[in-house]
């Protein structure tokens, strides 16, 4: 009785490489996955996925969590086909004009952040996998910001002076004005017509170090180029914007 299960074990053991199991049939290759940037600007961070199998493969992408802030979307593509922001779930294949991945081709996965003029942090997980071995599935996980850079993950400090374009642009009839100080140091932020005539101050007063928004209504003024200029101690930056009615 021993023998035979001995006997029974041993070939368990030596066919075991040829038991139909799931191979593996596509390779993920991790590109950043934190990205700054300023406010209002769209933001895009990659994968790109390897056919490493022998025949075409279905590749898909599920976004399992989306947290972003509210004026935020966050959108999946393939390449340079970007899906609605409702979509969370896509996939290379007939229904969405994609072909399958050939063996030895590689497709870009990325997920792009569309943000607005606040100073934020967004945050989305997806998850690739083949519709060959579904259950299969690498997780990464993206976040987008347009925080200031910190010093360390642990320390969100301002390290320098910064300004950043007003957003939106061209605006009419608000806009919001976003700015940096690494300091406490007074700061003012005033705007120009054309002509170099001050029309409004929006900010007179010392600030902490930190980031800051500022809105600027126009309502009462004519259409034309404006410029905003926000001094802080020695520092002083002068940025355009166009004002469209």
């Amino acid at each position: 009785m021993k023998k035979q299960f001995y006997r029974i074990f041993l070939f368990i053991l030596l066919t075991l490489p040829f038991f139909a199991l799931n191979a593996q049939d596509i390779e993920v290759i991790r590109g950043d996955s934190v990205i700054n940037g300023n406010p209002g600007q769209e933001l895009i961070l990659y994968a790109h996925v390897k056919n490493i199998s022998s025949v075409d493969q279905v590749v898909f992408v599920v976004r399992t969590e989306n947290t972003i802030p509210g004026d935020w979307t966050s959108s999946l593509c393939f390449g340079d086909l970007c899906f609605p922001p409702y979509l969370d779930s896509v996939a290379t294949d007939a229904g969405f004009s994609l072909e399958p991945v050939h063996p030895g081709d590689t497709v870009e996965v990325s997920v792009h952040f569309f943000t607005d003029s606040i100073i934020a942090t967004g945050h989305v997980q997806i998850e690739i996998g083949s519709a060959h071995n579904a259950q299969d599935r690498t997780v990464i996980n993206f976040t987008g910001s347009t925080e200031p850079t910190a010093v360390n993950d642990q320390d969100p400090v301002v390290k320098e002076f910064k300004v950043y374009q007003n957003y939106p642009n061209p605006f009419n009839p608000t806009t919001t004005i976003t700015y940096a100080v690494p300091q406490r140091t007074n700061v003012s932020v005033k705007v120009y017509n054309i002509t170099g005539k001050e029309v409004a101050t929006l900010v007179n007063e010392v600030k902490d170090a930190g980031a800051y928004s500022v809105n600027f209504n126009a309502e009462n003024l004519s259409s034309g180029v404006y410029f905003y200029k926000i001094s802080a101690g020695q520092f002083s930056s002068v940025r355009k914007m166009i004002l469209i009615k």
